[in-house]
């Protein structure tokens, strides 16, 4: 039976638009081909309105399967790659799980169908989809399965869906109000988000009760097709990370008093590094237990289930730096909160930017749809305070500082065999050793900067940022 995590490796990309009639997502070791619902059987004519159709006696049955296949090692450098690969049908279909609903008198029935359909030459457990990782995407795809239900009718539609679910052990039922495992509710930047949040909360954890009762009271957090804008369902997080879901994120970069980007608020070009504000870097407690001790430039974080990626980023930043304009911002304060008494000044326009792009990074242990964006810090206005837990060590550094220390670090990984993207042509060496002894000169603060070994989904979100940056005119 396969692992929970896959050892392939994989790499960032940035998110471009594609055509295609079906969506594309990641679970422990297959790419999943989500094909869109279909309508399998009506006994009335659908030049009648929906809603009188499904008034009466008269049903509608719909399907969605999708489609499991195994990622080869080494035969998959990354996530677009991927989806490419297996869309072309050229690859075995390991696996299939498909949803059923059929409406009956404003009341819909749910079923769950495992389809093994094994196109391998040998006949061994790989082909087997691991039972829990089964049990999960049934919940996603009845979630998948009622906001289709709910696009069908008027805003404040309810049903009552009765669901056929698998268990680690058999089956079970459990009916929910369709509103209860609705997908399409996502929060706003200011944190107001629509009437069945909450319920749809409610029913999402009763719906993952009967696999772990510990996770179903858990964070959610949402599972994402591979462009990152489309919300298949949401989970709770242990399982995200157990199975290597792809999920959504963010990842910030900080810089000081001037905004990194070219625009008209003081900010500078990208040809001059001399020009270029000081970025924020940190190092990670030795506690963590996933990368101790190693350095970031991105603040990052998982967004919640409905959260918007802003109100992620604003709530990371809070909780990472105590960096507080844009959450403030957000919930429309005047003043920073963590201010000294001697300088009030006020936040006059949020110093959190939009979203600049989207990136897509995969590793063995994480696969996120990363929004990114750019911090402006006034250190006349606000401060940094460190999370004890997160963080141990921080600092302003000059820009070419970073980008040479990201090399640096991706270099030693590709000399080890770790590094999960792209292995192209390496640094010069020479012209390297050159640059390092010029820029110790100039950045005395921390010598031993050459050497610091930074997370390697931190060097993902890096390398798609500075293919983004080195756009910009």
């Amino acid at each position: 039976m396969m692992s929970a995590s896959s050892s392939l490796s994989e790499e960032s990309s940035i998110v471009s638009p594609k055509s295609s009639s079906c969506d594309y997502s990641f679970a422990s070791d297959y790419s999943i081909r989500i094909n869109a619902p279909i309508l399998v059987a009506s006994s009335q004519s659908y030049e009648n309105d929906l809603d009188d159709a499904f008034g009466g006696n008269h049903g509608v049955c719909y399907s969605s399967t999708w489609e499991f296949h195994l990622l080869e090692q080494g035969n998959s450098d990354n996530l677009d790659a991927a989806v490419m690969q297996y869309s072309t049908y050229n690859k075995p279909l390991s696996n299939s799980i498909t949803c059923t609903w059929e409406n009956d008198q404003n009341q819909w029935y749910l079923e769950i169908i495992e389809s093994k359909q094994i196109q391998n030459d040998d006949d061994n457990d790989s082909s087997i989809l691991p039972r829990e990782l089964t049990c999960i995407i049934g919940r996603i795809m009845v979630q998948y399965a009622a906001t289709h239900i709910s696009s069908l009718h008027h805003e404040n539609y309810s049903a009552l869906l009765h669901l056929t679910l698998p268990t680690l052990q058999g089956e079970t039922f459990q009916e929910f109000q369709c509103s209860q495992l609705l997908t399409t509710t996502t929060s706003n930047n200011d944190g107001v988000v629509n009437n069945n949040y909450n319920d749809a909360n409610i029913g999402i954890r009763q719906l993952f009760q009967p696999l772990n009762s510990q996770y179903a009271n858990m964070e959610l957090v949402d599972m994402v097709n591979d462009q990152g804008d489309v919300i298949l369902g949401s989970l709770p997080r242990p399982y995200v990370h157990t199975w290597n879901i792809l999920h959504r994120g963010v990842g910030v970069i900080v810089s000081r008093d001037v905004s990194i980007l070219n625009d008209d608020e003081g900010g500078y070009g990208t040809n001059n590094n001399d020009n270029k504000p000081n970025v924020y870097v940190h190092q990670r407690t030795d506690t963590k237990r996933i990368f101790p001790s190693l350095f970031d430039m991105f603040v990052g974080g998982v967004s919640c289930r409905g959260e918007c990626a802003e109100l992620t980023a604003a709530r990371e930043l809070a909780e990472e730096l105590g960096l507080r304009g844009a959450l403030n911002y957000y919930q429309k304060k005047e003043v920073v909160s963590g201010v000294s008494n001697e300088n009030s000044s006020s936040i006059k326009q949020n110093p959190l930017s939009s979203e600049l792009f989207r990136c897509t990074i995969g590793t063995a242990y994480n696969r996120c749809v990363v929004s990114v964006f750019a911090y402006q810090c006034l250190t006349d206005v606000e401060s940094i305070h460190w999370q004890k837990e997160e963080v141990q060590w921080g600092e302003f550094v000059p820009y070419d500082v970073v980008e040479v220390a990201a090399a640096l670090s991706v270099d030693r990984l590709k000399a080890s065999g770790t590094w999960p993207g792209n292995d192209d042509v390496g640094i010069d060496k020479a012209q390297m050793t050159e640059k390092i002894q010029m820029l110790k000169n100039e950045y005395t603060h921390n010598q031993a900067w050459d050497s610091w070994d930074f997370v390697p989904d931190g060097l993902l979100v890096w390398e798609a940022w500075l293919k983004w940056y080195n756009t910009l005119e």
